[in-house]
């Protein structure tokens, strides 16, 4: 006669990680990733930052539509303001590197210290070397 199977313990499952949270985390976001492509490629030296920015957003909704997004038309405006908004941010911190004059002085509050001034000593002058004769 054989004994009675030991009950299986419970072993907590651990969460598997799902590739699609993995490609999210590497995934860019399509806007940037065309703003960064109308950058990179900028060879229109007459083109203002309205006009790119114009063009990037033309190409990010160009690229919802690709991807069977729609975007209705009474709501167009409004996304259109907001995608240019978005992209002038980005523009701006690309360029500068901040967005306000306040950001940039606290990013950079450590880096240079004024010094405070020390009274100079005076120093006793060395009698210049005399030439050998």
């Amino acid at each position: 006669m054989k004994s009675a199977a030991k009950p299986a313990q419970a072993v907590p499952a651990k969460p598997k990680k799902s590739s699609s949270t993995k490609k999210s985390r590497n995934r860019l976001d399509p806007l940037y990733v065309i703003f960064e492509r109308h950058l990179f490629n900028f060879a229109d030296p007459d083109s203002d930052r309205a006009q790119f920015i114009a063009t990037v957003v033309d190409d990010y909704l160009n690229f919802l539509k690709k991807q069977n997004i729609i975007v209705p038309r009474p709501m167009e405006h409004l996304i259109v303001e907001e995608l240019a908004t978005q992209v002038n941010t980005m523009l701006v911190k690309k360029i500068y590197g901040c967005l306000t004059v306040s950001e940039y002085q606290g990013k950079n509050v450590g880096l240079s210290k004024p010094r405070r001034a020390q009274p100079l000593k005076p120093r006793a002058r060395k009698a210049p070397p005399t030439p050998a004769e």
